[in-house]
């Protein structure tokens, strides 16, 4: 009774899926066969994955939303999800003709898969590119500090291995999820999504940085005593790198999604970049 259940539930979510869905033209031209090989090969790489339908079709949904910010920002993007990343490699496993052929047909071009430690000139700028990219399509304040819909795939779903973004004193953080899908205890500031990063790297305007300035000195000057009394440097926080605390801190994790819980504390390490792997983008 409880399995006819969830299934019944799971069936009602993916269908909400595809019907709210802003890529709803290339979801449903995803072959469905991708799904059955997906199921039966994911785990092999990617231990403790869920191997149900509706994490598949939200996993889907996310890679589709990425390649549509490589579409956008026509450079190098990184992908901020192992559940999305878990798709496109069973993609390319089963077919990546048929890949390749989905990504010209709705995107105009084929994408690559460029593993982290191949993409020139390292992940940062890429990772930044399609952070800007994807708060563009979600009408976020570019310089942050919210988390779009594509960095919360991970989160949202308790991807294990994967990056768990949320908002820590007016910068977006994250931690990895761990084996048991809760985020470890570590917490990073990836480069490529700092506010000091972006505008240097010419990705948002002078207006936009200082908004988001603005709003974190307001925020450290009501904050100011217990700031002194800390002695934790005031609500800004600093700059790239390992920040600690836990993934459940400062009340919530401001993403696009309005799925504000962060989840439980856990085990677990950082990692320095934040995505493991990145695609596409015509350059100069």
């Amino acid at each position: 009774m409880l399995y006819i259940l969830s299934e019944a539930v799971n069936l009602a979510r993916t269908g909400h899926i595809y019907l709210t869905s802003r890529n709803r033209k290339a979801l449903c031209d995803v072959p469905p066969k991708l799904y059955d090989h997906w199921a039966q090969t994911a785990h092999h790489e990617f231990p403790g994955i869920p191997q149900d339908a509706f994490f598949y079709l939200r996993a889907t949904d996310a890679l589709l939303t990425f390649f549509e910010c490589v579409r956008r920002s026509n450079r190098p993007c990184a992908l901020p999800s192992k559940a999305a990343d878990s798709v496109w490699h069973a993609w390319l496993s089963w077919s990546s003709e048929s890949l390749d052929a989905f990504c010209e047909r709705h995107y105009g071009q084929r994408i690559p898969h460029v593993e982290a430690n191949a993409m020139a000139g390292g992940m940062e700028l890429p990772m930044a590119m399609c952070l800007v990219t994807a708060r563009t399509m979600d009408k976020l304040d570019l310089a942050g500090p919210k988390v779009p819909r594509l960095f919360a795939t991970d989160r949202k779903l308790r991807m294990p291995g994967g990056y768990h973004y949320y908002v820590h004193k007016h910068r977006m953080v994250y931690a990895l999820v761990n084996k048991y899908r809760r985020a470890g205890a570590a917490t990073w500031v990836s480069p490529g999504t700092d506010p000091d990063f972006l505008l240097a790297a010419g990705l948002i305007a002078q207006d936009d940085y200082d908004r988001w300035l603005a709003r974190c000195m307001a925020s450290a000057g009501s904050n100011a005593a217990a700031s002194r009394s800390h002695g934790d440097g005031g609500s800004c926080g600093g700059t790239a790198g390992l920040v600690g605390g836990d993934a459940g801190s400062d009340g919530g994790c401001g993403d696009s999604g309005g799925d504000s819980g962060c989840g439980d504390s856990g085990g677990g390490c950082g990692s320095s970049c934040g995505g493991g792997c990145g695609g596409g983008g015509g350059g100069d």
